[in-house]
C-alpha cells in the first residue's frame, strides 16, 4: 500500500482562495487569520515524512529491541521501555496530525463557504 496524504492539507489557505476564485471581500478576515495560524502550526512528522524512511526506522527500532531482548532480564526491561516509548511516540504523532487535519479542513470549509 502506498502512503497517501490526506486531501486539502497540502496547500496554504491563500492558495485555496486563489483556486476557488472567490472575491476577497467575501472572505471573513477572522477565518482567514485562523486558517493561516493553523497552517503555520501544522505538525511536523516525528519520525519522517516519507514512507520508506518511516519503515526503515521502524525496522531499525525493532531490531534494536530484538537485540536487547537477547540479553536476560535487564535487556527485556530496556526493550519493553523502548517499545512503550516508540508506540507512544507513534500514537501521539498520529493523533496530532489527525487532529490538525480535522481542524484545518473545518476551517477551510468555513473559509470557502
Amino acid at each position: 500500500m502506498r502512503y497517501r496524504q490526506a486531501p486539502f492539507v497540502d496547500l496554504p489557505p491563500s492558495d485555496w482562495l486563489e483556486r476557488s476564485g472567490r472575491p476577497s471581500q467575501l472572505v471573513d478576515p477572522a477565518e482567514l487569520n485562523r486558517a493561516t495560524w493553523l497552517w503555520d502550526r501544522r505538525p511536523r512528522y516525528v519520525l519522517a515524512d516519507g514512507a520508506k524512511i518511516l519503515w526503515g526506522r521502524i525496522l531499525l527500532f525493532g531490531l534494536v529491541i530484538l537485540a536487547l531482548a537477547a540479553f536476560d532480564i535487564p535487556g527485556l526491561l530496556i526493550a519493553a521501555g523502548l517499545g512503550f516509548f516508540g508506540a507512544t511516540l507513534l500514537t501521539f504523532d498520529l493523533y496530532w496530525r489527525i487532529r490538525w487535519q480535522r481542524d484545518y479542513r473545518a476551517c477551510l470549509g468555513r473559509l470557502l463557504r
